[in-house]
């Protein structure tokens, strides 16, 4: 009992009967205070007022009964428990009392001081027990309710006597289904996501009604009643009666459709992003043997006599050596180090220099359509890296299309909010400009959906695809920080939606072809070339010796700091790779010496542009010579550079890794 006097409101319309009800109250050592009033009236503002803990009411109140108040004080939820009370004992009153809400019926002539005191004690009692009750059954309903798992209750037959609100929307429920009584976990057919029976695990939920074993984060799928197929993580587990006996269970249905899908599209993000790395690294030592092969095959070519055997062989090797570089090139924009030339860029002008091409790249039986939104927002990219996506996507479609078809290309600008980033997590918030290809050639199947961005993966006969098309626009796609997006149906066709973000400036077409200078003069001046792979290092200084320099050679930074020394900095151009052991990088090496010579010409070499990253390399005009390269590229690079040659002056003028001329690639970007 609490520490303060419990309050007890007496309803009786005699004084005596009130007397004798005080007097009884008094004798239980003041643990409670009587009020009292004499009339129906008076009580309903009593308990209206919700002043006391429990009511007495007399079963006679002049034209009025006690039953009639309690049926009058259950509208008003009086929170105190209710006792009637009656001169003689009548059954047929007491469950008319207990049907109206009384919490005890108490004959008058029967009352002493320990009754009274042990019914108005049990009353209060079971009314906090009740309103305990109350609550958890309200607060277990709220949770039902808004939980944001599916909650079902079957019985031993297995039919739905109980569904929650997300229940209903995860399994398709119509809403009065659990109350017509004809809905059974048993009849779920529970299958892979490609709708084949569990293996080793038929009627999963049939085994917990028989064996009382619960089962846990079942994974599978199940046809709704709308013709769904969703993906469910369901647990059940067993009801028992008082005799232990399995009597139902409680089920948990999960929607992990939206889950899974992410998960597999994290899964193949990191995948992708492994594969890149490994292709980069290996894209960037195969760049600097390919160097070497090509640059001394260079070298042998200027002093064979022509039209030999030995200067067919050599020229052999160095196609070979440049169709493995045009590899190189297609790992490297895979894993996104491929060098890069970012400009405002018109996509409409894009593609409509590439309308004449791509009837004859994709044949007459297939009709091409070009829909270009008129004033679309120009985006910023690499003139070249976009070309090749589209010719890509068009080559992929071709080959979907053995018997012919229909080619579409669109552009149309789209906002994407987060709401769609749920669905698709590589997405951006944001204006991009969205280029959709589609075909209607013979589609893919969820499994090779999956795969088909990875390189070398392919479903074209041997000899006939190097598994690399696909994996290129990806890679592109993700160095303009863009996504890409694929939809199939076999039998139906492809859709590609390729998202790539504006730029919000007014762009222009790329510009045609120039023609590179074949003349290439050499100079006097000193030049500090700084390799790490020894090889190319040799062949690189044999090659401008050749050309009358003055060559001075380190294998790393640590090594030019002393040859630079050795020589009081007599040195007009620095040729630097970017990556060398020693834990000093080729731009680190850069800024040092500029510090002591700030006139001092640099030229940065990497078989990659990840080396390129950085404030130093978004400004200023730093000059770049992607591996590999040949003699006389690094050569021409070289005397324009000495020369401070202003871009776009000559065809074989200097390559600035930012702000590049709308022209075609210049010398030293022939063989990126």
């Amino acid at each position: 009992m609490p520490d303060a006097p419990v309050k007890v409101l007496l309803v009786d319309d005699d004084e005596d009967d009130y007397i004798i009800t005080r007097d009884l109250i008094l004798r239980i050592a003041g643990r409670y205070r009587l009020d009292w009033v004499n009339n129906y009236q008076a009580a309903l503002e009593a308990i209206q007022r919700c002043e006391h803990d429990i009511y007495l009411f007399d079963y006679r109140l002049g034209e009025r009964t006690g039953l009639d108040l309690l049926c009058a004080a259950q509208q008003f939820n009086a929170r105190g428990p209710m006792i009637l009370l009656t001169g003689q004992g009548d059954h047929e009153v007491d469950m008319q009392a207990m049907k109206a809400g009384a919490a005890d019926y108490l004959v008058k002539g029967q009352l002493n001081a320990d009754i009274l005191d042990r019914a108005i004690r049990y009353a209060i009692k079971g009314k906090h027990a009740e309103e305990n009750l109350r609550r958890d059954r309200d607060l277990i309903s709220r949770i039902m309710e808004t939980s944001p798992v599916g909650i079902v209750v079957a019985n031993q037959a297995g039919t739905i006597t109980f569904a929650n609100h997300r229940a209903e929307e995860v399994l398709s429920l119509a809403k009065d289904a659990v109350a017509r009584g004809n809905c059974s976990v048993l009849d779920w057919r529970m299958t892979d996501p490609e709708g084949h029976p569990l293996p080793g695990q038929a009627l999963p939920l049939k085994k917990v009604l028989e064996t009382g074993q619960p089962v846990q984060d079942v994974h599978h799928a199940i046809d709704r009643a709308d013709g769904q197929r969703t993906l469910l993580s369901t647990n059940a587990t067993p009801l028992f009666d008082a005799a232990r006996k399995i009597d139902g269970m409680v089920i948990t249905v999960e929607d992990i459709t939206e889950r899974l899908m992410l998960e597999a599209q994290l899964r193949q993000s990191q995948k992708m992003e492994s594969v890149g790395q490994l292709a980069a690294g290996v894209a960037h030592d195969i760049n600097n043997i390919l160097t070497v092969i090509q640059g001394h095959a260079g070298l042998l070519l200027n002093v064979v006599p022509p039209g030999t055997d030995a200067t067919r062989s050599l020229k052999q090797i160095s196609a070979a050596a440049e169709r493995a570089a045009s590899f190189i090139r297609q790992l490297l924009t895979f894993s996104r180090k491929q060098i890069f030339r970012s400009k405002i860029l018109d996509l409409n002008a894009v593609l409509q220099n590439l309308k004449s091409m791509l009837p004859r790249l994709i044949g007459e039986d297939i009709t091409l359509e070009i829909h270009c939104q008129p004033d679309l927002p120009c985006i910023q990219a690499d003139a070249g890296m976009v070309e090749q996506i589209v010719m890509n996507l068009a080559v992929n479609s071709r080959d979907a299309m053995p018997k012919g078809g229909k080619f579409t290309i669109t552009t149309f600008p789209v906002e994407i909010d987060a709401a769609y980033l749920k669905q698709h997590p590589e997405a951006h918030v944001g204006w991009f400009a969205c280029l959709t290809v589609t075909d209607t050639g013979c589609g893919m199947e969820p499994k090779v959906l999956q795969r088909i961005f990875e390189p070398f993966f392919t479903t074209k006969e041997v000899g006939k695809g190097t598994g690399l098309g696909l994996a290129t626009v990806y890679g592109v796609v993700k160095q303009h920080h863009g996504w890409i997006e694929v939809q199939s149906e076999v039998g139906v066709g492809t859709t590609f939606k390729v998202f790539l973000p504006m730029a919000g400036k007014s762009g222009e077409a790329p510009a045609a072809p120039s023609v590179k200078s074949e003349t290439v003069r050499g100079g006097k001046e000193t030049l500090l070339l700084v390799e790490d792979e020894i090889g190319l290092l040799e062949l690189v200084r044999e090659i401008l010796q050749q050309y009358q320099y003055r060559v001075l050679i380190a294998s790393s930074g640590v090594e030019a700091l002393r040859v630079w020394d050795e020589c009081n900095g007599k040195v007009d151009l620095l040729l630097t790779d970017m990556i060398m052991p020693g834990g000093m990088t080729g731009s680190d090496l850069a800024a040092e010496l500029k510090k002591r010579k700030p006139e001092l010409k640099v030229i940065y070499a990497s078989g990659y542009s990840s080396a390129l990253t950085g404030k130093e390399f978004t400004q200023g005009e730093n000059i770049f010579l992607a591996k590999p390269y040949q003699p006389n590229q690094v050569a021409q690079l070289i005397r324009t550079t000495l020369d401070g040659v202003p871009q776009g002056q000559s065809p074989a003028s200097a390559t600035p890794v930012n702000g590049a001329p709308a022209s075609a690639p210049t010398l030293a970007e022939q063989t990126v």
